[in-house]
């Protein structure tokens, strides 16, 4: 549910900046050659802003390349059980 909120108040900003975007007046001459910003680029702008970056440091790299390649082994040996299973049952 908390990401639900967070969506729908980041849909709010983008939608009132980009309507607010839109309109030139009040801004100054530099600001009025510009193009309305469009939602694509106020996200990409919420992203660089708002959201944190990644981490990227050698020990929590490593382990999620563990991590990732240890949940394709299980779900391969998952598939490989289900597929015995069903071509018993099969034949």
């Amino acid at each position: 549910m908390r990401w639900s909120l967070i969506s729908l108040l980041a849909a709010a900003v983008l939608a009132v900046t980009h309507a607010r975007s839109r309109t030139t007046d009040g801004l100054d001459a530099a600001d009025a050659e510009l193009v309305p910003a469009s939602p694509r680029e106020l996200l990409a702008v919420l992203r660089v802003t708002v959201i944190p970056a990644p981490r990227r440091d050698l020990e929590h790299v490593l382990f999620w390349s563990a991590w990732r390649r240890h949940h394709q082994y299980e779900a391969a040996a998952c598939h490989q059980r289900w597929n015995n299973v069903t071509a018993e049952a099969t034949s």
